[in-house]
């Protein structure tokens, strides 16, 4: 009898363990998809007045295609185009990427801006979508929950509403990195690093992931990466030239370390505060109280620190669970890093639930801490419409999430069955 009385306790005790997780997602997705809406139904509208983001992919696209290249990230060009192919607007958002990113637009600029941006909305949903099924299969715990689960989730996560409204390329990033884990498992290593190559437009995050693959001396996936790397740099040069690749890099420094710009260049104010990375926890938190290169030398400091442990502690991983713990690492060491760059995010956090789930909530601490916190970190980006100026305390959830995905590795696999 008390043998039996154990067991169902026992039973109990591990169906709260595996069910209190996707509770929590069932129960939170409702409201969610609400706030979306209301986003979607108030964004919209500006949307397609020219008020997003995708204003300067679409005027970078255009400036190659009728030959003013050669002024590609020249401010006062970029502005004047802006204005006069989207909208008036307060301040032009500059073009800061390498320049073979605007030859992917250049199609896009053959048409009425708001077409434009419907066409990229329509092509990020369709990315979206490839994003998924690669996944689909590593999901099977989820959809036992419930099959629209995986889905709710990839549409859920705010990060890629956010960048479906601001017609962003993040999501592009994701479906490249997504193929690039699959490459991975599959021992594919040479194609998995050529795809990382291909999304060089955000450098700031798929760098920081190749120095860990550098690290761990994963030389297939580098080799890849180079390959990649070689190529989009040489459509960079050919697309705009010496002296606008000598802009390029000047621009980067103004924006991103604050230097001052020189007359032609970009020099746009960038908001510390909403980074969820190291970087925006350590100004958010000590801005006011520390000079700005003590800021900077505490930054890069700490970010060394990060890598050091995490080379560590990916050395001996599969290669996609390596690639998941890197992608992590990146966002949380990255330079600079705004809220749409948080949907690579997805990947880790998918898979770290579908496996909670489909182990039934056992295992040790660190693995149930690991799902915990990525069911709160699939929500935590709802909090810029809470404490917009202190978004950058949801890089302390980030980082829990790196050390707990460290201390739970060993352990874990992402490889479908």
């Amino acid at each position: 009898m008390l043998s039996s009385t154990g067991t169902v306790v026992s039973e109990l005790s591990q169906f709260r363990r595996t069910h209190y997780v996707q509770d929590i997602l069932l129960g939170i997705l409702p409201i969610i998809f609400c706030i979306q809406f209301l986003a979607w139904l108030t964004f919209l509208p500006k949307a397609l007045r020219g008020h997003a983001d995708f204003r300067q992919l679409y005027v970078a696209g255009y400036m190659v295609r009728t030959g003013h290249r050669t002024q590609l990230y020249d401010y006062a060009a970029q502005t004047c185009f802006q204005n006069t192919l989207v909208s008036n607007d307060e301040r032009a958002l500059p073009f800061i990427r390498p320049a073979y990113q605007a030859l992917m637009f250049v199609p896009f600029s053959l048409l009425p801006y708001r077409t434009a941006y419907l066409g990229f909305l329509l092509l990020n949903v369709l990315l979206l979508a490839l994003a998924f099924l690669i996944l689909q299969p590593r999901l099977r715990g989820l959809s036992r929950v419930w099959p629209g689960l995986p889905p709710a989730l990839f549409l859920g996560f705010y990060p890629v509403a956010l960048a479906l409204m601001q017609g962003q390329d993040s999501i592009l990033l994701l479906a490249l990195l997504a193929a690039a884990l699959v490459s991975l498992e599959r021992n594919r290593d040479l194609t998995a690093g050529a795809l990382a190559g291909v999304g060089l437009f955000k450098f700031q995050i798929v760098v920081p992931i190749v120095l860990l693959f550098l690290l761990w001396r994963r030389w297939r996936f580098v080799k890849g990466f180079l390959f990649s790397a070689i190529l989009v740099g040489l459509l960079s040069f050919i697309t705009c030239g010496w002296a606008e690749t000598v802009v390029f890099v000047h621009s980067l420094l103004s924006v991103g370390a604050g230097l001052p710009a020189v007359p032609g260049e970009i020099n746009f104010p960038l908001r510390i505060n909403i980074m969820a990375n190291l970087r925006g926890l350590i100004y958010g938190l000590a801005s006011l109280r520390a000079p700005q290169r003590w800021l900077q030398v505490t930054t890069l400091l700490l970010s060394s620190i990060v890598v050091i442990s995490v080379r560590a502690r990916g050395r001996q991983q599969p290669g996609g669970d390596a690639l998941v713990l890197a992608i992590t690492a990146g966002v949380v060491v990255s330079y600079y890093l705004f809220i749409h760059d948080l949907s690579i995010l997805l990947i880790p956090i998918v898979l770290t639930l579908d496996r909670f789930i489909s182990r039934n909530g056992t295992g040790e601490p660190f693995g149930r801490a690991a799902a915990a916190i990525s069911a709160l970190l699939f929500v935590a980006p709802i909090c810029i419409f809470v404490i917009p100026a202190h978004f950058y305390l949801v890089s302390v959830l980030i980082c829990a999430f790196l050390f707990v995905l460290m201390k739970r590795l060993p352990e874990q696999s992402w490889q479908a069955e």
